[in-house]
């Protein structure tokens, strides 16, 4: 009854975490190839940037799915069309709590995969830099920030870790985890979207 229910509603059914549409997505492709971005332009794509996302059970980590789901992610926000530092889940259509964040603050500067990042502190250095987003083309504004936070994730085998970030790295973390919150960053800017400049390339 179960597996019938699932044939007519995959949406609604979940396989290693995810849903039935996430699944479609992750599996559009193959590892090496990048997935389109949700943007607040498409009103069902900003729907879902605004929704929270879902814990990951430890047992999925290592699932094929995830395995292709961090593949795609990382070739998406390394594609050289369209460069980031940073990506959340949501921002390819899958609302579960994986991040993406390029390590400034280690040797080789490497892109890091973190599940269920949590903020778990803030320094009192707070700094005003700019930032721009790959689900918010064309804008960016400047957005204060905490230079110094503790952040608490789960790893590659599912252990619990708790690690002290500071500068640059620190407010790239911010920014993707206020994704997998529902928030953009222009949410911390006093006078909202309409403050955001507007650029031809970020």
């Amino acid at each position: 009854m179960v597996l019938a229910i699932c044939l007519h509603s995959m949406s609604a059914c979940k396989t290693d975490g995810f849903t039935g549409a996430e699944l479609d997505r992750i599996n559009a492709g193959n590892s090496s190839t990048i997935m389109p971005l949700f943007t607040i332009s498409v009103k069902s794509d900003s729907l879902l940037l605004r929704k929270k996302s879902r814990n990951i059970n430890v047992k999925h980590i290592e699932s094929e799915s995830m395995k292709v789901l961090r593949a795609r992610m990382l070739a998406t926000v390394r594609d050289t069309l369209n460069l980031g530092v940073g990506i959340a889940a949501p921002q390819v259509g899958v609302n579960l709590k994986v991040i993406y964040v390029q390590r400034f603050d280690k040797d080789g500067e490497p892109f890091e995969v973190y599940y269920n990042p949590e903020i778990i502190a803030y320094g009192d250095s707070i700094n005003s830099g700019l930032e721009g987003c790959l689900s918010v083309p064309n804008y960016r504004a400047n957005v204060e920030r905490s230079q110094n936070i503790e952040l608490s994730y789960l790893d590659s085998t599912g252990k619990k870790q708790t690690e002290k970030i500071n500068d640059f790295t620190a407010v790239i973390f911010q920014h993707e985890v206020d994704h997998i919150n529902g928030t953009l960053y222009f949410d911390h800017v006093n006078s909202g979207f309409d403050g955001l400049s507007f650029v031809d390339e970020l």
